[in-house]
């Protein structure tokens, strides 16, 4: 893939490996959202985006990496760019990481910045136990806005998906929808194929609570990126807490005719642990 927003981030991805993680901080717009495995909750802002990156400068090499079946997806001046990863120490080592990965990119001035990075381990599995940091809100909590449209949906599909019901947010997927979660050994490609993955999981996923916490969006025409941590509660019957599974979840939205829907889904567990291969 030679399109100059696959070149920017095989540009970065190839300082990276090398040790220099800087070249992500250069092409990343000032109201980026950066996500990975080791964080409780999501950066927010160049400055400490550029802060976290500094603390990583010469810690990371590895020899061999591989970019599986990246897929751009382009309305207007923005874009969501999607892939697997694969890092290897050395070139022939039969030890491999493989990645999850989502950018996506809005261009401003005739240039391409990173507005959210999503990056989680394919296949992995809750911690023990995780800290999770949540802001505290007193009263009602309403969003306006694009925001305000998107969840609705998202919680809309939610309370049929906690009931067993996955068909709900079938029912707002673009038909060239992409998709990753825990389970997923590759990113799903198209409507149809998360219909089949979905018609394995009907009836089989309930909980009692959901929460959504702190959500963000980012807007640039008729795409949208909507980013929230969720719990999802399953209670007990005297009502306490039985178990609370935290979640990161990046939805992609595109508007046609005034309707928005899916594009893409990244969805991982906070400090989700990698399971070896």
């Amino acid at each position: 893939m030679q399109d100059p927003i696959f070149l920017l981030e095989h540009e970065a991805m190839e300082r990276w490996r090398k040790g220099d993680p800087m070249r992500w901080a250069e092409i990343s717009a000032d109201d980026v959202i950066y996500v990975d495995p080791g964080l409780a909750a999501p950066i927010v802002g160049l400055d400490p985006y550029t802060a976290y990156l500094k603390q990583l400068e010469g810690k990371i090499r590895y020899e061999s990496s591989e970019f599986i079946d990246p897929r751009l997806e382009v309305v207007g001046d923005a874009a969501v760019l999607s892939y697997n990863y694969r890092s290897r120490p050395e070139l022939n080592s039969d030890q491999q990481t493989l990645w999850n990965a989502s950018e996506v990119y809005f261009c401003q001035n005739g240039q391409w910045w990173i507005v959210h990075t999503h990056w989680s381990f394919v296949r992995h599995q809750r911690p023990p136990q995780v800290d999770v940091p949540v802001p505290v809100l007193c009263g009602d909590v309403s969003y306006e806005g694009v925001l305000g449209e998107l969840m609705a949906l998202e919680a809309g599909a939610m309370e049929r998906w906690r009931k067993g019901d996955p068909w709900g947010f079938i029912e707002i997927s673009a038909p060239e929808v992409t998709y990753f979660d825990t389970g997923t050994p590759q990113r799903i490609n198209g409507r149809e194929a998360l219909r089949a993955e979905y018609a394995q999981r009907e009836g089989k996923i309930f909980y009692d609570v959901m929460d959504f916490v702190d959500p963000h969006v980012r807007v640039c025409g008729d795409m949208a990126v909507l980013f929230y941590r969720f719990f999802s509660t399953r209670l007990n019957p005297d009502g306490s807490v039985l178990s609370r599974v935290p979640w990161n979840c990046t939805e992609v939205f595109t508007r046609a005719s005034g309707q928005w829907a899916l594009l893409h889904t990244h969805w991982s567990l906070i400090h989700g642990e990698r399971i070896p291969e």
